[in-house]
């Protein structure tokens, strides 16, 4: 009877049926077949003909019919049948686990949560199956309020005796990444480590995946050491590639290699995707060379010649691309041909994106002949890489010449990206009627600006000696579109104002990122420091580096915890030190610092030569002749 519905012969199945009437197996298969074809009549029919042939009646076929009723989407028809099944007597834990699904699939959180209070009113305890299907909804819900319900859930069910499995815990690891809140982080690794069940490699692979995509390394270094020091056997190609990857995030190029080595060792034979986590390993930790000799290798072997393909040998392209190596990217291109992998769009992109990088612009005709042999049509990346590549260079006139190619013979329009391409070309080349036209251009074609197009235009403006407009056209743009201006536009205003020596301006601009509360980075405050001492204003730069490492007597403005820079360059706390000791008042303020930063900033280090310029007329002492260093020559303190 299988092989006849297998194969489409209804009819005999039916006679086959008939010669059966009280053959219950043979009537469950005929109602998951009808169920299969969305006849939800024609299985009922075939549960009312087993029914009047005096079969001895049971749950199983029962739950088949609801099946029948979820599968073909009747969700009215399947709560009829529940509650036809309750007064049978035929109702247990799987309808309710049945008719909960499908109210989960219809969006019906509330509805199936209540079923969960309806089983246990029915003396029926809900199981990991009932749970991990509403905690698999809650965790995928787009609504945020369900989302946070999921621990509630956890909770419930740990109230009703159900300890969460291994399913439960793959579930909520899943959907962990960078953003998600860190008490959903720990109390799902808490949750693992309390499980009963013994870890497979199932579960595994899926913290490993979870700890690389919420990227913090000291979490991802600590799960891999927990999990490896256990009894877990790996025997799957998957978990190999999962570890290997993990190990390489971590930057453990040693696990790496030896993952890679035991599974080769035990004659597991690698997928496409395995090599693929191994050679992306290999180039993110530095060594396009060592992934590319490991794909030779492979070609070499005929168990393996066959995974490699486009997506493994671009990671290898891409790192040489990096490095700015042309030669090897074209040795790898020219190997992919001979081994006649199928090239995609990706592969030519990152070929195109090598010209760019190495401003090798004169091979880009030949890649194109390529693509248009292949058939592969250049896509907006295409395009995008181009004409970054012309900007670099300074060819502007090639750029507009891509863009208008682009409009009418590939029917693109430029994206945000290819727009700020346009605006940083136009910038370098100090082109402002052009870089204004562009913007103009970006705005007519719905395309919004971003915080990189306010960086870039600032940038135009601040070369053309045009403070004033760059300041106006922030202000214009941010308020049109609702920006908020970040660390890189309020760095690149106050670079302007530093280039027409206006101090007085790129200070204010400064206490406007402090209202803002945009921290600034160690390029503001350089070249303000630059700046106040150029123009004697010894007062000002001391205001400012106590503002910057958070000592007392800043500037008033300055008195905010994110007004500090943890990333202020040795060289321009040096050089700012250095030239304020030239002069008497520059000296003191100098002095007074150092005085100050050593109370309340000990571990700040400070060049000892530097120390002693501007103490010797002090009578003060550096701070390697009061502690005595225990280093190599940097004294006691060390870098912020």
């Amino acid at each position: 009877m299988n092989a006849a519905l297998k194969c489409g012969r209804s009819t005999l199945a039916q006679s086959l049926l008939s010669e059966n009437p009280s053959d219950v197996a043979k009537h469950i298969t005929m109602i998951r077949n009808c169920a299969a074809e969305q006849n939800l009549e024609g299985a009922m029919n075939v549960f009312e003909s087993l029914k009047q042939s005096g079969a001895e009646m049971n749950s199983v076929v029962y739950n088949t019919v609801l099946d029948a009723c979820v599968e073909c989407s009747q969700l009215g028809k399947a709560q009829s049948w529940m509650e036809q099944m309750k007064k049978d007597g035929m109702s247990d834990v799987v309808s309710y686990n049945t008719l909960i699904k499908a109210q989960l699939q219809a969006g019906n959180m509330k509805k199936a949560r209540a079923l969960v209070d309806e089983m246990r009113e029915e003396k029926l305890q809900p199981n990991c199956i009932t749970f991990n299907e509403i905690v698999n909804a809650t965790v995928c819900s787009s609504d945020k309020r369900v989302r946070s319900e999921v621990w509630t859930i956890i909770q419930e069910m740990q109230n009703v005796g159900v300890r969460p499995n291994q399913v439960t815990c793959s579930i909520l690891l899943k959907n962990l990444n960078s953003s998600s809140p860190e008490s959903d982080i720990n109390q799902t690794m808490s949750l693992i480590n309390g499980m009963e069940e013994q870890l497979d490699e199932v579960l595994l692979s899926s913290v490993v995946e979870a700890c690389v995509r919420i990227g913090k390394p000291d979490l991802l270094n600590t799960k891999l050491r927990q999990l490896m020091s256990g009894d877990i056997k790996v025997n799957g190609s998957h978990t190999f590639g999962s570890l290997i990857k993990a190990y390489g995030h971590a930057k453990d190029m040693k696990s790496v290699w030896r993952c890679w080595k035991e599974m080769r060792t035990r004659h597991i034979k690698p997928t496409s995707i395995t090599v693929g986590c191994m050679i992306e390993a290999v180039v993110s930790n530095g060594d396009p060379d060592g992934a590319w000799h490991l794909i030779q290798e492979l070609g070499e072997d005929p168990n393996c010649k066959g995974i490699l393909n486009a997506v493994i040998y671009c990671s290898v392209l891409k790192g040489f691309t990096r490095e700015k190596n042309a030669a090897k990217v074209w040795a790898v291109y020219e190997e992919m041909q001979k081994r006649n992998i199928d090239l995609s769009i990706v592969t030519y992109n990152t070929l195109l994106d090598c010209c760019a990088r190495c401003c090798r612009m004169d091979g880009v005709p030949a890649i194109i002949e390529d693509m248009k042999k292949a058939k592969i049509k250049p896509n907006i990346i295409t395009y995008s890489t181009m004409l970054k590549g012309h900007c670099q260079t300074g060819d502007i006139s090639a750029a507009f010449k891509l863009v208008k190619e682009m409009r009418e013979e590939a029917d693109l329009v430029p994206d945000e990206i290819m727009y700020n391409s346009l605006l940083d070309g136009c910038a370098q080349s100090s082109l402002v009627d052009d870089g204004l036209r562009v913007l103009r251009e970006m705005e007519d074609a719905g395309v919004k600006p971003s915080n990189f197009t306010l960086s870039v235009l600032v940038k135009l403006m601040s070369r053309a000696r045009r403070v004033d407009y760059a300041f106006e056209l922030v202000q214009e743009l941010s308020e049109k579109y609702h920006l908020s201006p970040n660390s890189h536009v309020y760095a690149n205003l106050v670079q302007a104002c530093c280039f027409s020596k206006q101090l007085q301006r790129g200070l204010k601009t400064l206490e406007e990122m402090m209202d803002r509360k945009v921290q600034p980075d160690k390029r503001t405050y350089s070249m303000l420091l630059r700046l106040a001492v150029q123009q004697s204003h010894f007062e000002k730069a001391d205001g400012l580096l106590r503002g910057a490492f958070g000592v007392s007597g800043a500037l008033p403005f300055l008195n905010t915890p994110w007004a500090i820079c943890q990333g202020v360059e040795e060289a321009a706390l040096s050089e700012t030190l250095s030239s304020m000791a030239g002069s008497p008042e520059g000296n003191k303020a100098a002095a007074g610092f150092l005085v100050d930063v050593r109370k309340e900033k000990p571990n700040v280090w400070i060049d000892p030569s530097v120390q002693r310029c501007v103490l010797q007329g002090t009578g003060g002492s550096t701070w390697t002749e009061r502690r005595p260093s225990k280093g190599k020559g940097k004294g006691k303190g060390q870098r912020m």
